[in-house]
Protein backbone atom coordinates (compact mmCIF):
# COMPACT_ATOMS: atom_id res chain seq x y z
CA UNK A 1 0.00 0.00 0.00
CA UNK A 2 1.54 3.50 -0.88
CA UNK A 3 0.56 6.20 1.05
CA UNK A 4 1.08 10.12 0.39
CA UNK A 5 0.08 13.58 2.10
CA UNK A 6 0.60 16.46 -0.28
CA UNK A 7 -0.90 19.89 -1.20
CA UNK A 8 -4.14 19.82 -2.82
CA UNK A 9 -4.46 20.85 -6.84
CA UNK A 10 -7.43 22.14 -8.85
CA UNK A 11 -7.29 18.43 -10.36
CA UNK A 12 -8.39 16.65 -6.85
CA UNK A 13 -11.89 19.12 -6.76
CA UNK A 14 -13.72 16.50 -8.34
CA UNK A 15 -12.74 13.30 -5.92
CA UNK A 16 -13.25 16.03 -3.04
CA UNK A 17 -16.81 16.98 -3.81
CA UNK A 18 -17.37 12.68 -4.31
CA UNK A 19 -15.70 12.89 -0.06
CA UNK A 20 -17.93 15.51 0.60
CA UNK A 21 -20.89 14.42 -0.83
CA UNK A 22 -22.30 11.97 1.80
CA UNK A 23 -21.65 14.37 4.35
CA UNK A 24 -24.08 16.93 2.78
CA UNK A 25 -26.83 14.95 1.60
CA UNK A 26 -27.17 11.73 3.80
CA UNK A 27 -29.64 12.18 7.12
CA UNK A 28 -27.03 10.23 9.57
CA UNK A 29 -24.00 12.13 8.86
CA UNK A 30 -25.54 15.47 9.89
CA UNK A 31 -21.78 17.07 10.47
CA UNK A 32 -22.47 20.62 8.05
CA UNK A 33 -24.57 23.06 7.62
CA UNK A 34 -24.55 22.37 4.25
CA UNK A 35 -28.03 21.73 2.24
CA UNK A 36 -26.86 20.86 -0.72
CA UNK A 37 -22.94 20.14 -2.20
CA UNK A 38 -21.30 22.47 -3.84
CA UNK A 39 -20.45 22.39 -7.70
CA UNK A 40 -17.41 22.46 -9.18
CA UNK A 41 -17.25 26.10 -9.99
CA UNK A 42 -18.36 26.86 -6.19
CA UNK A 43 -15.58 24.70 -4.69
CA UNK A 44 -12.99 25.63 -7.16
CA UNK A 45 -14.21 29.34 -5.85
CA UNK A 46 -13.46 28.24 -2.22
CA UNK A 47 -9.85 26.72 -3.01
CA UNK A 48 -8.84 29.32 -5.02
CA UNK A 49 -9.70 31.92 -1.70
CA UNK A 50 -8.48 29.62 0.63
CA UNK A 51 -5.19 28.28 -0.67
CA UNK A 52 -3.77 31.60 -1.25
CA UNK A 53 -2.63 31.58 2.29
CA UNK A 54 -3.61 28.79 4.00
CA UNK A 55 -2.76 24.66 3.18
CA UNK A 56 -5.44 22.26 1.93
CA UNK A 57 -3.91 18.83 2.07
CA UNK A 58 -5.07 15.53 0.75
CA UNK A 59 -4.08 12.36 1.70
CA UNK A 60 -3.86 9.33 -0.98
CA UNK A 61 -3.91 5.59 -0.23
CA UNK A 62 -3.02 3.71 -3.52
CA UNK A 63 -3.08 6.80 -5.43
CA UNK A 64 -6.28 7.96 -4.92
CA UNK A 65 -7.33 10.39 -2.77
CA UNK A 66 -8.79 9.19 0.91
CA UNK A 67 -8.72 12.00 2.51
CA UNK A 68 -8.68 16.09 2.53
CA UNK A 69 -8.11 18.74 5.77
CA UNK A 70 -7.67 22.16 5.18
CA UNK A 71 -7.86 25.72 6.85
CA UNK A 72 -9.38 28.65 6.51
CA UNK A 73 -10.41 32.47 7.80
CA UNK A 74 -12.89 32.28 10.40
CA UNK A 75 -13.01 36.00 10.84
CA UNK A 76 -12.49 38.48 8.00
CA UNK A 77 -11.24 41.91 9.79
CA UNK A 78 -7.72 42.88 10.13
CA UNK A 79 -6.69 42.15 13.44
CA UNK A 80 -8.24 38.25 13.61
CA UNK A 81 -5.34 37.47 11.19
CA UNK A 82 -3.77 35.48 13.48
CA UNK A 83 -6.81 32.97 13.80
CA UNK A 84 -7.71 29.85 11.65
CA UNK A 85 -10.41 27.59 11.19
CA UNK A 86 -9.66 23.81 10.47
CA UNK A 87 -11.44 20.56 9.42
CA UNK A 88 -11.04 17.34 7.79
CA UNK A 89 -12.99 15.10 5.86
CA UNK A 90 -12.24 11.36 5.10
CA UNK A 91 -13.89 8.79 2.36
CA UNK A 92 -16.08 6.20 4.64
CA UNK A 93 -14.41 3.66 2.96
CA UNK A 94 -10.77 4.65 4.92
CA UNK A 95 -12.28 5.37 8.15
CA UNK A 96 -10.08 4.02 10.88
CA UNK A 97 -7.11 4.38 9.22
CA UNK A 98 -5.95 7.16 10.85
CA UNK A 99 -6.25 9.48 7.91
CA UNK A 100 -7.54 12.35 9.54
CA UNK A 101 -5.06 11.74 12.27
CA UNK A 102 -2.50 12.45 9.79
CA UNK A 103 -3.78 15.29 8.29
CA UNK A 104 -4.68 17.26 11.21
CA UNK A 105 -0.80 16.68 12.52
CA UNK A 106 0.50 18.23 8.79
CA UNK A 107 -2.26 20.82 9.22
CA UNK A 108 -1.91 22.16 12.53
CA UNK A 109 2.39 21.90 12.34
CA UNK A 110 1.91 23.89 9.25
CA UNK A 111 -0.08 26.88 10.76
CA UNK A 112 1.92 26.91 13.65
CA UNK A 113 4.80 27.39 11.37
CA UNK A 114 3.00 30.09 9.24
CA UNK A 115 2.53 32.05 12.27
CA UNK A 116 -1.18 31.95 13.32
CA UNK A 117 -1.82 31.86 17.47
CA UNK A 118 -5.30 30.38 17.69
CA UNK A 119 -7.47 27.21 15.59
CA UNK A 120 -10.92 27.24 15.79
CA UNK A 121 -13.11 23.95 14.98
CA UNK A 122 -16.87 24.79 14.37
CA UNK A 123 -18.78 21.55 14.73
CA UNK A 124 -22.51 20.34 15.20
CA UNK A 125 -23.51 19.67 18.50
CA UNK A 126 -25.11 15.92 17.70
CA UNK A 127 -21.26 15.22 15.80
CA UNK A 128 -19.43 13.73 19.05
CA UNK A 129 -16.97 11.63 16.93
CA UNK A 130 -15.50 14.89 15.93
CA UNK A 131 -16.13 16.61 19.54
CA UNK A 132 -13.83 13.82 20.85
CA UNK A 133 -11.39 13.84 17.80
CA UNK A 134 -10.63 17.46 18.12
CA UNK A 135 -10.15 16.76 22.55
CA UNK A 136 -7.48 14.35 21.39
CA UNK A 137 -5.71 17.49 19.75
CA UNK A 138 -6.12 19.88 22.66
CA UNK A 139 -8.91 21.83 21.24
CA UNK A 140 -11.13 22.61 23.97
CA UNK A 141 -15.19 24.06 23.69
CA UNK A 142 -15.03 27.58 23.76
CA UNK A 143 -18.77 28.58 23.22
CA UNK A 144 -22.32 27.21 21.75
CA UNK A 145 -25.01 28.76 20.00
CA UNK A 146 -27.99 27.18 21.04
CA UNK A 147 -30.18 25.85 17.95
CA UNK A 148 -28.04 27.56 15.35
CA UNK A 149 -28.19 25.30 12.60
CA UNK A 150 -31.44 23.53 11.25
CA UNK A 151 -31.18 21.04 8.29
CA UNK A 152 -33.48 17.33 7.97
CA UNK A 153 -36.24 18.88 10.19
CA UNK A 154 -34.48 19.28 13.32
CA UNK A 155 -32.74 22.08 14.96
CA UNK A 156 -28.97 21.59 16.10
CA UNK A 157 -26.48 23.37 18.64
CA UNK A 158 -23.24 24.84 17.14
CA UNK A 159 -20.20 24.40 19.24
CA UNK A 160 -16.62 26.42 18.83
CA UNK A 161 -13.54 24.38 19.61
CA UNK A 162 -10.59 26.00 20.21
CA UNK A 163 -6.91 24.99 20.53
CA UNK A 164 -3.77 27.88 21.30
CA UNK A 165 -0.48 26.97 18.55
CA UNK A 166 1.92 29.17 20.58
CA UNK A 167 2.70 31.17 23.31
CA UNK A 168 0.99 34.66 22.56
CA UNK A 169 3.77 37.82 22.09
CA UNK A 170 2.91 41.54 21.87
CA UNK A 171 5.63 41.54 18.66
CA UNK A 172 3.81 39.53 16.25
CA UNK A 173 4.68 39.07 12.92
CA UNK A 174 2.03 38.62 10.17
CA UNK A 175 1.43 34.94 9.40
CA UNK A 176 3.14 33.85 6.27
CA UNK A 177 1.55 32.48 3.54
CA UNK A 178 1.46 28.54 2.92
CA UNK A 179 3.56 29.20 -0.47
CA UNK A 180 6.33 31.00 0.95
CA UNK A 181 7.05 28.26 3.67
CA UNK A 182 10.59 26.27 2.66
CA UNK A 183 9.56 23.57 0.42
CA UNK A 184 11.63 20.63 2.03
CA UNK A 185 10.05 22.00 5.80
CA UNK A 186 6.55 21.58 4.20
CA UNK A 187 7.65 18.01 2.57
CA UNK A 188 9.48 16.55 5.78
CA UNK A 189 5.86 17.69 7.82
CA UNK A 190 4.49 15.31 5.41
CA UNK A 191 6.77 12.65 5.41
CA UNK A 192 6.67 12.16 8.83
CA UNK A 193 3.09 11.84 9.73
CA UNK A 194 2.47 9.58 6.72
CA UNK A 195 3.75 7.33 9.34
CA UNK A 196 0.58 7.63 11.14
CA UNK A 197 -1.69 6.18 8.77
CA UNK A 198 -2.64 2.30 9.34
CA UNK A 199 -2.06 -0.27 6.57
Amino acid sequence: MSKKIRLATVEDLARIQEIYRPYVEQEDIVVNSEHRVPTLEELKERFDLITKDFPWLVCEIDGVVAAYAYAGKPFKREGYKWNAEVSVYADGKYHGRRLASALYECLLELLKVQGYYNVYACILSINEKSMKFHEKYGFEVMCVFPKSVYKYYKWIDVIWMNKTLQEFKNDVKNPVSIWDLDKVLVENIFNKNEDIIKG
